[in-house]
């Protein structure tokens, strides 16, 4: 269904009216109850996804809030997010450092049934916007993250979609206020009127509206400052492009161009292959650039993607031997990459690292350039990365979960080999 069926024009910032059509999205109301029997009242949208749209909801059994994330029809069946969650369910005397999965059902609505994942709120981590978080933004954060990646890896998953938007913080917080007293204490929500040109069509198979999304984190620095006072316990998020590592290959890769790993970034590139595979490793290359963004509130690679491999190789300091025919029909516009030239592009991430209030900031560097080697073979695990020198003194490493994550599968790549000089 295109959009000139609907009367108004779609906004950024909201899903596509088109994409509520049999198959696709779960027309949703604020207000309304889902759940049989009924249980999750609607409170305000949180966000959406590829194929979802996340909700935050009242749970009128246990006095609680959650996010619904509400898969669209045509992608219920074939959706593994569910078998992924329920792996990497964790005990209630763990501090998970993934989200967690609370309960599961359907909603059938006029567009076909729908999977609904009832999920603990968390707050997506937003650098930009929110400087109260950043004087806490320690090595312990780095080391949650990490350890969240380590968890994962041990279930033998790989998440496969690691950017700044997919690292959240719990916001358990957020459970003290009903859905009346977040509907009175804050904004009211931003909504946009849809409407169906044709009036055979069925109006049920979309809402009346379209809804922004809530913004939860200022809601809890004006309601909840102490959100902001405690530790941040990260959590990793989104895991609907995961896959289970051995039991199917690796699923496309959505993660974006300036966060995604060079072995996906060449292949799309270079041999045009949109279908490039990834796995455990991939994601040690993700997380580091997800760090970096965590402290700096930007990216390290610009978002000119035709440049995007040659700023791989120069903050690497080497060219791989697979991109040497790549690299004479596409040469470097700032010389060829050495490793000097590599060491003190990281010395100047040093200084702003130290700019930033960043622990430690030598060690931080040398903890990235760990993660981030163009051979995805030669990438430590997350699990040996969890005892690298820049954590030690840190109470997390003494914790009994660290030592769960001693899980390192290797990663086999012999056609990938490097040269520290291009010639």
């Amino acid at each position: 269904m295109s959009d000139e069926y609907f009367v108004f024009a779609d906004v950024d910032g909201y899903e596509r009216s088109s994409e509520y059509t049999v198959g696709g999205l779960c027309p949703i109301r604020i207000g309304c109850v889902l759940g049989s029997p009924p249980r999750y009242r609607i409170i305000n949208k949180l966000g959406r996804g590829a194929f979802s749209t996340v909700w935050l909801a009242r749970d009128l059994v246990e006095s609680r809030n959650v996010a619904l994330k509400i898969i669209q029809a045509d992608r219920t069946s074939d959706s593994k997010e569910l078998t992924i969650l329920q792996r990497l369910k964790v005990s209630d005397a763990e501090e998970p450092r993934v989200i967690q999965l609370l309960d599961v059902f359907e909603h059938t609505s006029p567009n076909g049934t729908h999977q609904v994942l009832v999920m603990e709120p968390v707050h997506p981590i937003d650098f930009m916007r929110y400087s109260a978080f950043r004087p806490i933004f320690t090595r312990e954060a780095v080391h949650q993250m990490i350890q969240g990646l380590a968890f994962i890896h041990n279930r033998g998953i790989a998440h496969g979609d690691l950017h700044p938007g997919n690292l959240g913080v719990a916001a358990p917080e957020i459970h003290q206020f009903s859905e009346v007293d977040i509907w009175s204490q804050s904004n009211r929500p931003y909504t946009l009127a849809i409407v169906h040109s044709s009036v055979d069509q069925n109006p049920d198979s979309f809402p009346p509206y379209l809804c922004g999304d809530m913004d939860l984190g200022k809601f809890l620095l004006e309601r909840a400052p102490e959100f902001t006072q405690r530790p941040l316990s990260i959590r990793i998020l989104d895991l609907g492009n995961a896959y289970i590592v051995g039991e199917s290959s690796s699923p496309r890769c959505v993660t974006p161009m300036t966060y995604a790993p060079p072995e996906v970034v060449f292949r799309q590139q270079a041999l045009k292959d949109l279908h490039a595979p990834w796995d455990q490793s991939s994601d040690i290359w993700s997380l580091a650039l997800c760090i970096h963004a965590f402290i700096c509130s930007d990216g390290l690679f610009s978002h000119i993607t035709g440049n995007l491999l040659h700023e791989m190789m120069h903050y690497c300091g080497e060219v791989p031997n697979a991109w040497r025919k790549f690299i004479k029909s596409n040469p470097f516009p700032r010389g060829k990459p050495r490793p000097e030239h590599a060491d003190k592009l990281w010395k100047e991430r040093e200084k702003v690292f130290a700019v930033r209030g960043v622990e430690d900031p030598p060690g931080l560097v040398r903890l990235l350039r760990r993660m981030m080697v163009l051979d995805p073979a030669k990438r430590p695990s997350a699990a040996k990365l969890l005892c690298d020198p820049y954590f030690t003194g840190l109470q997390a490493l003494r914790a009994p979960s660290a030592a769960s994550y001693l899980h390192d599968p290797e990663h086999a790549t012999p056609d990938f080999q490097t040269n520290r000089f291009l010639r």
